[in-house]
């Protein structure tokens, strides 16, 4: 009666522990479908398949499973094609190169190399990219157009080529930034029809003053002697740490960091000393006392009659380290095997008559039954690791 009661308690319970771990039906994706056998109800590790209708890319996982009620991982995504009509060549000038003007579908993250018309300069670079249906298709600038005075400066730059009176239509000027500058844009600008192309931008570098380095107590990683203003290139990045001696004081285990030059202004964290304090030692003394230790500082460890220090490291001294005192310092008792103990387990040494040795922390003693008996099922294993002081004895029964 009692069983049947449980069979139909279970069967009532099982839809409730089902929709625990349930998903709700998957998303639909744009310009894609699911493609895998579709289900009334989706339970724990349940799979899905995306695909993305011709012509269109899948950008994420293949695949989603059920797991804990979410489905894992993200929704992909289908990325559109680029379409380049042959009325959109021509009117750029263009060709696709082999000098063939068609339409054409290019999937997205796929290139195509574009060249111009004979007479006209192409604005480089010449091979674009499809990204999600877009393309940037390139310039070109007729060589029989009107001429340009002279080229506009940019700011933080200079213009590395020869400088002239007036440039032909499809010439162009070449600049480059001063040094820390970083450039934005195409380092070329061209003459077309009578006016520059877009010149590009020098960006600004990040500055790090040396005294704000020296007081939050950091230095230039690998770097004797660093400048009075250290300068960050946009987009790049400089690694710093902190002194010997300091740690970082957001986060005490590291010391080395990184600052990322992005055009905001650069935040420097601060760097705190190395301290321990004094280390608390039960059933030991240690030497020198003080109420502070810094980085580096030795203490050596005396433990009482009796106890053996943990870990022994032949010097019994440790060390302050940014981490705290290392290795951790503890006095702790000696294992020792008691005859009482085993005569009350029915055990003995396995590899030596004594019946009471000393056993150093962290090795290992093997132990045996004695004649007429057998181990107990239930007993521990009969290798025993001295740990803290303290043996697990295993246990034997009469055969």
């Amino acid at each position: 009666m009692k069983a049947w009661l449980l069979l139909v308690a279970v069967l009532l319970l099982w839809p409730g522990f089902s929709s625990q771990n349930a998903c709700d039906e998957p998303d639909e994706i744009d310009f894609g479908e699911i493609v895998s056998a579709e289900k009334a109800k989706y339970l724990e590790n349940d799979r899905v398949q995306y695909r993305c209708y011709p012509s269109y890319v899948l950008e994420g996982p293949e695949w989603i499973q059920c797991k804990g009620q979410e489905w894992t991982p993200h929704l992909p995504k289908c990325l559109a094609p680029c379409s380049i009509t042959r009325q959109q060549l021509a009117a750029k000038n263009l060709f696709v190169f082999g000098n063939q003007r068609k339409a054409r579908l290019i999937q997205s993250n796929q290139r195509i190399q574009l060249q111009c018309n004979k007479g006209h300069v192409l604005v480089v670079p010449s091979v674009r990219k499809c990204v999600d249906g877009y393309m940037d298709l390139p310039l070109c600038i007729s060589e029989r157009g009107q001429n340009c005075s002279g080229p506009p400066r940019t700011e933080n730059g200079d213009i590395t080529t020869l400088s002239e009176k007036q440039y032909r239509s499809g010439s162009s000027v070449e600049f480059r930034c001063q040094t820390y500058y970083a450039l934005e844009g195409q380092k070329r600008s061209f003459c077309d029809n009578g006016t520059w192309t877009k010149v590009p931008i020098c960006l600004d570098p990040c500055m790090i003053p040396k005294t704000e380095l020296e007081s939050q107590k950091i230095e230039v990683k690998d770097e004797i002697d660093a400048p009075e203003n250290i300068f960050v290139q946009r987009g790049h990045s400089i690694e710093l740490t902190c002194r010997t001696g300091y740690v970082l004081a957001a986060n005490s285990s590291q010391s080395v960091f990184v600052i990322q030059c992005d055009g905001t202004p650069p935040v420097i964290p601060k760097c705190k000393e190395i301290t321990c304090n004094s280390p608390r030692i039960s059933n030991g003394t240690f030497r020198p006392q003080r109420t502070i230790y810094h980085d580096g500082d030795l203490v050596r460890i005396h433990c009482d009659n009796g106890f053996t220090f943990e870990p022994d490291n032949g010097e019994k001294v440790v060390e302050c380290t940014k981490n705290g005192w290392s290795p951790p310092p503890k006095c702790i008792t000696p294992c020792t095997t008691r005859e009482e103990d085993m005569r009350q387990r029915n055990i003995r040494l396995k590899w030596t008559q004594q019946l009471s040795i000393y056993i150093e922390e962290g090795n290992l003693i093997e132990f045996r039954c004695i004649r007429g008996y057998q181990p107990r099922p239930s007993s521990s294993s009969f290798r025993v690791q001295c740990m803290e002081g303290k043996l697990h004895y295993p246990d034997c029964i009469p055969i």
